[in-house]
């Protein structure tokens, strides 16, 4: 199975995206930040537009963290992008261990585990929720249910298993992305007589995802992009970016001096 889709990767895998051709710690940490939750072709752009402007950790470090959240804008997750400034500050190199990135701040489990992967093709355990997809859907029947930990555990034996950390690794996104699907296309899958589940599982659902527009993760970007503009007076909000406001002042990212709102 491990070679069928090693075989499938090499031949119709995404090798052209560019944090696929780096083993730069720093420029793998830029595109896991930015790729979670977010798809591939609004980050192509902003990776590296984002590397122009901070090609390295210390320029990072060096920037001011309204530079940082304007190169962000149009991701998402603003607090994302501000704790990544604030880990570049306190740090001047990526620890080369699981165990130290896990030690940072705003490093998980899954970007930890993606840095030793793409950066020092070691095998790691990187599961997040499309990878998690895959593996159950091969590896157990359709009404078995393993735990979180077991699946993470098989994830790190198939890495491990495959001689190659980056490029299993890049084919279970891959694969997961285009023939694994939430709506899977088992007829083009190279392996689906050995799938386990045959593609269907009996605790898989399919969530409807909210309406972004008008949500409070929308209003956060307009409010934040009118305070990268300029400060603000408690008269410029609109009261359905004031929700957003308090999270942003919660998380540090937006101060109020006097009556005016500026960005931390």
């Amino acid at each position: 199975m491990i070679n069928k889709l090693l075989t499938w990767y090499k031949e119709n895998g995404r090798h052209e995206l560019p944090w696929r051709k780096t083993r730069n710690p720093y420029k793998v940490l830029v595109s896991e930040l930015m790729l979670q939750q977010t798809q591939v072709p609004r980050v192509i752009p902003k990776y590296k537009a984002f590397l122009k402007q901070f090609p390295t950790l210390k320029k990072l470090a060096q920037a001011e963290r309204a530079d940082v959240l304007r190169a962000w804008q149009g991701l998402g997750y603003n607090s994302r992008a501000a704790r990544f400034h604030a880990l570049a500050k306190a740090i001047t190199k990526l620890p080369e261990t699981r165990e130290e990135l896990l030690q940072l701040p705003g490093i998980g489990p899954y970007t930890a585990g993606a840095i030793m992967i793409f950066a020092h093709n070691k095998p790691a355990a990187s599961v997040d929720v499309n990878v998690e997809r895959v593996i159950k859907r091969l590896c157990w029947k359709q009404t078995q249910q393993p735990s979180k930990q077991e699946v993470e555990q098989k994830a790190l034996e198939l890495i491990q298993a495959s001689n190659n950390p980056h490029d299993w690794h890049s084919m279970l996104m891959d694969f997961g992305s285009t023939i694994c699907k939430r709506t899977p296309s088992c007829l083009k899958c190279p392996v689906r007589s050995q799938c386990k589940s045959k593609g269907k599982r009996a605790d898989e659902t399919t969530k409807k995802q909210p309406k972004f527009k008008g949500s409070t993760r929308y209003y956060r970007g307009q409010l934040l992009k009118k305070l990268l503009e300029k400060p603000l007076e408690e008269k410029d909000i609109t009261k359905e970016e004031k929700e957003a406001l308090r999270a942003l002042i919660k998380e540090k990212l937006v101060t109020k001096q006097a009556s005016v709102y500026h960005i931390h």
